[in-house]
């Protein structure tokens, strides 16, 4: 038994799965601890980096040993194609506007016959449509539930509890940075202080203005609006207004009279079947599932036909959630590639 309970390899009959570890940040690293704590039905068998070299090891690699800290020995890994892999786990910086180099890796290895499970938002942003397609035609999945919100359950919850139902409306708090500073705010703390704060518990970017101007929040909405909703938008049609000093303001004054100022994402469909999605500081009243979602902690209400409204809040991630986020997708994969399955239930 491991340090987190019981083994997942105690819980699941499957047969231990190669993965391609491209990306070795902090959510590689935890990913990694991860694996060596829950003794999970997994070898690593490449481990890539962009600046410190990369290892291909198709018996098997050490992570207890890269954990702590040996250089890599490849400058740069053989092509996708020749690795000794069945699913590649994509976690390499992000680069919102473009999605690459990740989409680039994640076409090739699905085109080579890999599942994929990324943790980057940009390539689902831009090109979902097509990636999907591709993972089809291929046989292969595509998962992606670390890109959105940590380890809240989105894309999972859409495939396991709510596959038949129609989703009309979303909103919700997606980013950690813009919640906790317009919490500090609301307890009167200045702008800068709060963002600082953030920043000094990595939650917050050096350069935070991917997050204070709403381009994160938006290529997340884009997500949602096209993998839940059948939308087709990319993330310069999500209408974004900025956290800043105005919005801090705003939450200072409406904590005032008991009301709260929070960094929504709105997405809805008009009756003509448009979809339109927005970001930014909305006013929530006290009665609003999402008025007591605050600092760090993230929530989604989904506006159901069958389902009614579902609430999911997922409080104070750490980048352990991501981690798991990236584990529980590649479980879902272990489960598919041992029981032959071919359904592969969409989005």
């Amino acid at each position: 038994m491991g340090p987190r309970g019981t083994p997942i390899d105690d819980k699941f009959s499957v047969t231990s799965v190669r993965l391609a570890l491209f990306g070795f940040g902090n959510v590689g690293r935890a990913l990694a601890n991860m694996l060596v704590e829950t003794r999970a039905p997994f070898t690593v068998t490449v481990l890539a980096t962009r600046r410190h070299g990369a290892v291909v090891d198709a018996g098997g690699i050490d992570l207890g040993t890269i954990i702590a800290g040996t250089d890599l020995p490849l400058h740069k890994p053989p092509p996708i194609a020749s690795l000794p892999a069945d699913i590649l786990v994509e976690m390499t910086p992000l680069d919102p506007v473009a999605g690459e180099p990740a989409r680039t890796y994640i076409e090739a290895a699905l085109t080579a016959g890999m599942h994929v499970v990324t943790a980057n938002k940009g390539p689902i942003a831009r090109a979902y449509r097509d990636l999907d397609a591709l993972a089809r035609r291929h046989g292969r999945l595509l998962r992606f539930e670390a890109t959105l919100a940590d380890c809240l359950p989105v894309f999972t919850l859409r495939r396991g509890a709510l596959p038949l139902a129609t989703i009309g409306a979303i909103r919700g708090i997606v980013s950690s940075t813009n919640n906790h500073i317009l919490t500090a705010a609301a307890a009167g703390v200045p702008f800068g202080d709060a963002l600082a704060e953030a920043q000094r518990l990595g939650i917050a970017e050096a350069d935070p203005r991917n997050d204070l101007d709403g381009h994160d929040a938006a290529a997340k909405a884009t997500i949602l609006a096209n993998v839940l909703m059948d939308a087709d938008l990319v993330p310069e049609d999500v209408t974004r207004e900025p956290i800043d000093e105005r919005a801090a303001a705003a939450a200072d004054a409406a904590a005032a009279v008991g009301e709260r100022v929070r960094p929504l994402i709105e997405i809805v469909r008009e009756e003509r079947g448009t979809v339109l999605a927005s970001v930014g500081p909305r006013l929530v009243h006290p009665l609003d599932p999402l008025y007591a979602v605050d600092d760090f902690s993230m929530g989604l209400v989904f506006e159901t036909d069958l389902a009614g409204r579902v609430v999911v809040q997922l409080h104070d991630p750490r980048v352990d959630q991501v981690a798991y986020a990236i584990l529980t997708d590649l479980l879902e994969i272990a489960a598919f590639e041992h029981g032959g399955r071919r359904d592969m239930v969409r989005e």
